[in-house]
């Protein structure tokens, strides 16, 4: 296993790494700003006055800011992928600082709406611009290291305000304002990030799709529809995510700090696991290693919420789930960039977004019923973890396996006869 870590780094030079750093730091800015409303949902709930199931209805819409980020993402396939990263970074910024004012939870669920439209966009670029750049023995390695910085955003979030906000009763409101120095990297960042080398050539050659509908025609349609379907089903475990802290505060009786530390101490074994399943995935494919992680996730879920509520039983099941989740997230979000010629690569991330997006929000919708319906978040879970489960036999059984191969052999950068219509128009 470390031998396959110690391949996929030897890989990457100090160009590589520089590039790594530079997106990592904006996926980690990305994770933490994502994190505040599970980290501080009943917090969040009791200023507002919602319930569970109101709040996961209030929830839901933010998480279809995936949609329109579909406009920003194609954009990178026309204008560059690093203008509109810059372009993507300084919107989230602002409308997350703005949403620290928010009087009600109308204008909170508004701003965090279009915080994460553009958010939703610069995560499809940032995948898009690593595996342009990244050579194909080390791809796999580069999206886990991704994840682990993005999860790291995370860990900070728990920190700071289970640690620091919650028992000085600090409000929630000040954990937005937290990611405002990034616009101070943003301005830094537009100096040093370089374009893709793909895209520049693809541009300079004239291979840029002009149509959006290309992606729609073979052989680009197989693949764009079973990413969406994949992407989608595995998402329908994301209110067990969201309502976790909730869960243990409310129904387990754990206190604000313990349970933000008991998040903190079940993930931190994804962390590193993130990049050694990168690198596995490298080595013994997307497929087995992104599913296998998967899988562990759902049995963690199921162990989460029906083992007796000790935190022997707890902190374990959270592991499984967390370094489930965390780990199979970027193996198997790679096929979104993989199975894609360059003029389509943002445009095929940001509808990976979309489907993965639209799970979530259609995990809080299905969610609120069924916790109203039951009134247990324990059966909600059972059930929603049917759609990760689904997802997983998708992987296996239709999805090819990518790595060690250049992009340009798994989808060629060359226009067909269809792509050229498009590009012209007719």
């Amino acid at each position: 296993m470390i031998s396959a870590w110690r391949e996929a780094r030897s890989l990457l030079t100090r160009d590589h790494w520089f590039l790594l750093a530079l997106l990592g730091t904006t996926s980690f800015f990305d994770g933490f700003d994502r994190s505040i409303v599970q980290l501080a949902l009943p917090q969040i709930r009791e200023t507002f006055g919602l319930s569970q199931a109101s709040a996961s209805l209030w929830l839901a819409p933010l998480f279809l800011g995936a949609i329109p980020a579909l406009v920003l993402a194609r954009r990178s396939d026309r204008i560059g992928r690093r203008r509109m990263l810059v372009w993507c970074i300084c919107g989230y910024t602002v409308f997350t600082g703005l949403t620290s004012l928010a009087p009600d939870i109308g204008s909170f669920t508004a701003l965090q709406f279009v915080a994460r439209l553009f958010m939703n966009a610069e995560a499809a670029i940032i995948l898009t611009m690593a595996a342009e750049e990244l050579p194909a023995g080390a791809r796999g390695f580069g999206f886990g290291m991704l994840g682990m910085l993005d999860a790291l955003g995370v860990g900070l979030g728990a920190i700071l305000y289970g640690g620091v906000f919650e028992p000085n009763r600090i409000s929630w409101r000040w954990m937005y304002v937290v990611g405002l120095p990034a616009l101070l990297f943003v301005a830094w960042m537009r100096r040093r990030l370089p374009e893709t080398r793909r895209f520049t050539a693809a541009r300079d050659e004239g291979r840029l799709a002009g149509r959006w509908q290309a992606i729609l025609q073979p052989p680009h349609r197989r693949w764009i529809l079973l990413v969406i379907c994949a992407a989608f089903l595995t998402q329908l475990l994301t209110q067990v995510g969201v309502f976790a802290v909730d869960f243990l505060q409310t129904d387990r009786g754990f206190s604000v700090p313990t349970s933000n530390f008991m998040i903190i101490l079940a993930g931190l074994p994804g962390i590193p696991l993130m990049v050694l399943a990168g690198s596995l995935s490298d080595r013994h494919g997307r497929r087995l290693v992104g599913s296998a992680f998967a899988a562990f996730a759902i049995v963690g879920v199921l162990g989460f919420f029906w083992l007796p509520g000790h935190m022997y039983f707890l902190v374990p099941a959270m592991t499984l789930v967390l370094v489930g989740g965390m780990s199979a997230t970027p193996v198997l979000g790679a096929y979104g960039t993989e199975l894609f010629p360059t003029s389509l690569r943002g445009q095929a991330g940001s509808w990976t977004i979309v489907a993965k997006l639209s799970g979530q929000a259609a995990s809080l919708a299905l969610g609120a019923g069924l916790v109203a319906a039951t009134g247990s978040l324990s059966w909600s879970a059972t059930v929603l973890a049917g759609g990760p489960l689904i997802g997983i036999v998708l992987f296996l059984l239709y999805f090819p396996d990518t790595h060690g191969r250049e992009l340009e052999d798994i989808s060629p950068d060359q226009l067909d006869a269809v792509d050229v219509a498009l590009l012209r128009g007719t």
